[in-house]
């Protein structure tokens, strides 16, 4: 099952209307509800500061989607 979902970010490429929005969902969506619960359970210090080191995937996997993927450039 994990191999799916890694095989599916990992070659899922939307149509051109649809990039940019998809990247901003998944820049935007999981950051801040990891940041929610986190601070939730562990207090807002703590929680901000896991909200913060667990964003940093998220942003590299979309930096490698807009450059090393070429999602920018037309089709």
């Amino acid at each position: 099952m994990i191999n799916k979902i890694i095989n599916f970010l990992k070659y899922y490429k939307p149509s051109r209307e649809w990039r940019l929005p998809f990247l901003l969902l998944v820049s935007t969506i999981p950051p801040t509800l990891l940041t929610h619960f986190a601070c939730v359970k562990y207090g807002i210090s703590i929680g901000v500061a896991i909200g913060f080191f667990g964003s940093i995937p998220i942003v590299i996997y979309t930096c490698w989607k807009i450059f090393m993927d070429d999602w920018l450039e037309d089709d």
